[in-house]
């Protein structure tokens, strides 16, 4: 066993020959429980990088705090697009950045993504999604499912959100061939011509289909529809929905209800009353009586799906927003985010649904 002045006077020695490296990683981060283990532990070791780097907010509101986790105090927050300096990565991947107004402070990896150039864009997006926060739920072999543009534009991308470069867009009646679905409701498609891009799934009708089923621009669908589409009819639910997605980032906080930190009904409660204003019941066993029911097989975007958290009664509420995930503030530590309603802790958990508009 090392004591701890061997160890210092070995490292010593290492640094004075040059046998220890620093190193920074960009890499993808997964969205699990232990992910937000890491990211709660109190550390301020930081590997420097050779040269400062880019960042651009992707979360609605991200906070900047002192030290690199989140027990470290909050000394300001930054809006979405909004774009800082990265200096330096703390060990558990926290990035150190700077504001344009000077103020250093460090925030999550998993809402800031570092700029790489279009190419290495389009190189890392067709092995592992790079977008902070965001994975890969599915990958296809072949085109076994087709999505139809269902607005009159739609953007695609070079990555799977907003904050990736525009590659061109599409009129409605596009369909395209489904390659992958991310965790952020996102896919990347294929195009009659075979481009490649990603568009936000909230905007294509999935049904199933092959690669023989691409147009451009045809009006028309072929095969069974899925109904965990991520399409909406109504532009009240679309609302709730643009609502519940603006909030992904936000920190937990038991018994709260917005603006700036949710507990799980308080999520739900906060969107319904100030993007369609309807007033749910407070709590998440008493939201499950509001509404009407409706099947798992049934969910549409917008519905409120309910879990019983491992006892014999429900303890938790998410928002259901099309193509197998859902929004929801999760527990104490973590932020709201997204989740697989078909990752098997949530298959076990899962108790109803209820729809509250339409």
């Amino acid at each position: 066993m090392f004591t701890e002045k061997k160890t210092k006077s070995t490292l010593s020695k290492a640094l004075a020959l040059g046998m220890v490296a620093t190193s920074v990683s960009f890499g993808a981060q997964t969205a699990t429980a232990d992910a937000a283990k890491i990211e709660n532990t109190n550390t301020t070791s930081t590997y420097k990088t050779q040269t400062s780097k880019t960042g651009i907010v992707t979360a609605y509101a991200l906070n900047i705090r002192k030290g690199p986790s989140t027990s470290y105090e909050r000394i300001g927050s930054l809006a979405e697009g909004q774009k800082v300096t990265v200096t330096s990565t703390a060990s558990n991947g926290w990035y150190k950045i700077k504001t344009s107004s000077g103020k250093v402070g460090y925030v999550s990896p998993k809402y800031l993504k570092v700029s790489t150039t279009e190419a290495d864009k389009d190189d890392k997006d067709d092995n592992e999604n790079t977008h902070k926060g965001t994975y890969v739920v599915k990958t296809y072999s072949k085109i076994s499912k087709v999505g139809r543009v269902s607005v009159s534009s739609l953007n695609l991308r070079t990555g799977p959100s907003t904050s990736y470069s525009k590659k061109g867009s599409l009129h409605k009646g596009y369909v395209v061939g489904i390659v992958k679905q991310y965790s952020n409701g996102w896919y990347q498609v294929k195009l009659k011509g075979g481009t490649k891009g990603c568009v936000d799934g909230s905007y294509l009708k999935i049904t199933s289909g092959t690669s023989s089923d691409l147009k451009n621009g045809s009006s028309s669908s072929t095969g069974k529809e899925d109904n965990n589409d991520g399409t909406v009819s109504s532009s009240s639910v679309q609302a709730v929905i643009n609502m519940v997605k603006r909030q992904v980032g936000k920190p937990y906080v038991y018994g709260a209800a917005g603006p700036n930190s949710f507990d799980c009904s308080g999520l739900t409660y906060y969107c319904y009353k100030n993007a369609a204003g309807i007033t749910l019941n407070r709590s998440s066993a008493a939201q499950a009586s509001n509404g009407r029911y409706v099947s798992k097989s049934e969910l549409k975007p917008g519905d409120l799906i309910f879990f019983n958290s491992g006892t014999n009664r429900i303890r938790h509420v998410g928002m259901y927003v099309g193509n197998g995930q859902f929004i929801h503030a999760p527990s104490p530590g973590k932020s709201v985010k997204y989740e697989n309603l078909y990752s098997s802790y949530y298959v076990k958990g899962y108790v109803t649904a209820r729809r509250i508009i339409g």
